[in-house]
């Protein structure tokens, strides 16, 4: 939703109610809007917003996109290959490769598609996480997009409900990129993806710079996930310059902070190592002060 400051962040993981309507732009699927599937929730790892919540309004909570929630259907979907497996991190994306450069032309219909984190699984297998961003589309071509988009994610979720022109037309916001963070594993891309929003260049209110918003990939509920790994991925703003866990054994990782596309979001994305529980997450500034967010916990369990 746009604002006088800005637009607000859209949201990649499961929904609540009441502060659950406003999270709930974030996991959106295109199509009708399922109230049940809202109510219902999901596995969430806890997110937080540093910015007032009234302002949201149900219309910025169901954005361009619109419709039912991709954390939420309960039948998992098998993997299809996109690609033949290969080496490096081109395999199995469901386009072609992309780097976190900042697109010469920001077109509607090609999105940017960025490994946030790889890893091998206990038998060998290589995991990817990926997300691909969609640039603002003018409203004119938003419906065109939202077809793109459906085309591109129905193949491994066929529950995914066709996008009506209406309900995009409705809820079109020209200052969101609609996002989409998904696992391969070995060149196959899996179900249970994510879909949502962040804001465009430019469109990011200031009063956000430390914004913090994550979740566990791949999950839709307890017990039903697809994830080939424990991982954790966060959204950060642009006043959060490092990330460190520390983990009980003493041990610290400090993950990289990446760009997709010419988001002003940033994306930092950490897999559990085997048999470790976090101690602390520390959030700092470009002056190495630590954030108030420090201190909350992921993998504590």
């Amino acid at each position: 939703m746009s604002n006088a400051g800005g637009t607000e962040p859209g949201r990649d993981s499961d929904l609540w109610v009441g502060l659950g309507l406003a999270e709930a732009a974030s996991t959106t699927r295109i199509g009708p809007a399922p109230v049940a599937d809202i109510l219902a929730g999901g596995r969430r790892i806890r997110r937080r917003r540093r910015s007032v919540v009234g302002a949201l309004t149900l219309a910025s909570v169901l954005v361009l996109a619109g419709g039912a929630i991709t954390e939420l259907r309960p039948e998992p979907t098998a993997g299809h290959s996109l690609v033949p497996a290969g080496s490096g991190l081109g395999s199995g994306t469901g386009g072609p490769p992309s780097t976190a450069a900042t697109p010469a032309v920001r077109d509607p219909l090609t999105p940017v598609r960025v490994p946030l984190e790889q890893g091998t699984t206990a038998d060998g297998k290589l995991w990817i996480l990926w997300q691909a961003l969609w640039p603002a589309a003018p409203k004119e071509r938003a419906y065109e997009q939202a077809l793109a988009v459906w085309q591109d994610r129905s193949p491994f979720d066929q529950a995914l409900s066709r996008p009506t022109e209406d309900f995009v037309n409705r809820y079109y916001d020209p200052g969101v990129d609609v996002t989409n963070t998904y696992f391969t594993l070995d060149g196959e891309r899996l179900g249970h993806d994510a879909e949502g929003t962040a804001p465009s260049p430019g469109k990011l209110d200031p009063r956000n710079g430390a914004y913090l918003s994550g979740g566990a990939p791949g999950h839709r509920g307890k017990g039903d996930t697809v994830a080939p790994a424990d991982v954790v991925t966060l959204a950060v703003g642009p006043d959060i310059a490092r990330v460190k866990v520390t983990w009980t054994d003493g041990t610290v990782t400090e993950p990289p902070l990446v760009s997709v596309g010419d988001s002003p979001l940033r994306h930092v994305t950490v897999a559990r190592p085997d048999g470790k529980k976090a101690k602390l997450w520390e959030y700092l500034d470009r002056n190495n002060v630590r954030l108030p967010d420090s201190g909350e916990q992921f993998f504590r369990d």
